[in-house]
């Protein structure tokens, strides 16, 4: 029994030793490797930069590694995944776009893959970017730890990639079926569809919380041009109820993002207004500097020249001193009395009850400025018979 004590020891002695080695090497990768993500935070991925970020490795020696990397929306089914086999050296290893391009990727539906890999865009929401490193064993035996992970999060909000253009932010408008248009900035425009909303602004409300908050009073969700006229076949716009009004694009069914919400009020029912279709011939030479004139998707003009050869030069600009394009911009005169009509409707793009200012400049430079507000008969009733 005494001869045997001594051996019994050592082997002990032994086995504890190589315990606490294997649990020292399995939590060695917990202080030994460290993802460093800094370089993309609050950065939106994109192909080219999503394997921009470093992996320290302190083990003293080379080391294969596996890494795992997967973006997951909030809330949301939507998500990408890449898993990469590679060798990391003693130190400092950044990965990098050229490390990265033999990742195996997979992705929940095909759209959010073309949307990534084909135009290097996200979706519009909060994401989480994670990258997770384990080191690789040959030994099944042989516990590797649990894998490194670090986590980064971003929103991706492109209100900036759709613009509203009319109507306008806090316009008023005439017409019970007003024209809606937007721009979009994405380069694969031709691919998306829209979806457009329209709530009204309770007293109190911002546009945004308008949107978001009430039930829309109109809204359509495979609108595949960018513009709609409110369809008469729709609930009717209230007069003097102010109402909020945005667009989100979609490609093959995702959100990728959004345009700030705009307001405009109706203040007054155009289509219940009557109207005298026969307008006179608006002698503007006589009645230079005269009040503000109507034109109803036409304006009849008359000037008297005493020139063999004249001309009158047309420009129309809108309230903000922006000049309107007009299919001819010079009318030819002659000798005597002219009577002339510059058509409007379908030909120049003009809002309806908007004030604009005709100018027309003769040939010797003679200007003449006409304001006049422009009724599109669109939304008139038609001629009424005189009683």
């Amino acid at each position: 029994m005494r001869i045997r004590k001594p051996i019994i020891q050592r082997v002990s002695t032994l086995l504890l030793l190589l315990i606490v080695a294997t649990s020292w090497q399995g939590r060695a990768q917990g202080t030994s490797l460290v993802v460093n993500l800094a370089q993309i935070d609050g950065v939106e991925l994109n192909p080219e930069n999503v394997f921009n970020y470093e992996i320290l490795n302190n083990t003293g020696s080379s080391k294969d590694v596996a890494i795992q990397g997967s973006i997951h929306y909030r809330n949301s089914a939507l998500k990408a995944s890449y898993s990469l086999n590679i060798r990391l050296q003693p130190g400092n290893n950044p990965i990098g776009k050229e490390r990265g391009s033999s990742a195996v990727w997979s992705f929940s539906e095909s759209g959010l893959k073309e949307l990534f890999k084909d135009y290097g865009k996200l979706p519009q929401g909060t994401y989480e970017y994670c990258v997770s490193v384990s080191l690789k064993t040959i030994n099944p035996e042989y516990d590797a730890g649990e894998p490194i992970s670090e986590c980064t999060y971003q929103t991706v909000n492109d209100i900036f990639l759709i613009n509203l253009i009319e109507p306008e932010n806090n316009a008023k408008l005439y017409e019970l079926n007003p024209m809606f248009s937007w721009v979009v900035n994405y380069p694969f425009a031709s691919h998306l569809t829209y979806r457009i909303r329209i709530a009204q602004v309770k007293e109190g409300q911002n546009n945004e919380n308008a949107i978001n908050r009430n039930n829309p009073v109109y809204q359509d969700n495979q609108v595949m041009s960018t513009s709609m006229i409110y369809p008469a076949t729709a609930k009717l716009l209230v007069k003097f109820q102010p109402y909020a009004w945005t667009v989100d694009a979609y490609y093959k069914g995702i959100l990728l993002g959004g345009a700030e919400a705009w307001r405009f009020t109706i203040i007054e029912d155009s289509l219940l207004k009557e109207y005298n279709p026969v307008e006179p011939y608006y002698d503007f030479v006589k009645h230079y500097g005269e009040s503000t004139i109507t034109a109803i998707g036409e304006i009849k003009l008359k000037y008297t020249s005493d020139m063999m050869y004249d001309s009158l030069d047309v420009k129309i600009m809108d309230d903000k001193g922006e000049t309107v394009k007009i299919p001819n911009s010079k009318v030819g005169m002659h000798v005597g009395d002219n009577y002339f009509i510059i058509p409007l409707h379908e030909r120049v793009r003009l809002g309806h009850g908007r004030v604009y200012n005709l100018q027309l400049i003769n040939k010797d430079k003679q200007k003449f400025n006409i304001p006049f507000k422009y009724t599109n008969p669109v939304f008139l009733d038609g001629p009424k018979s005189d009683k």
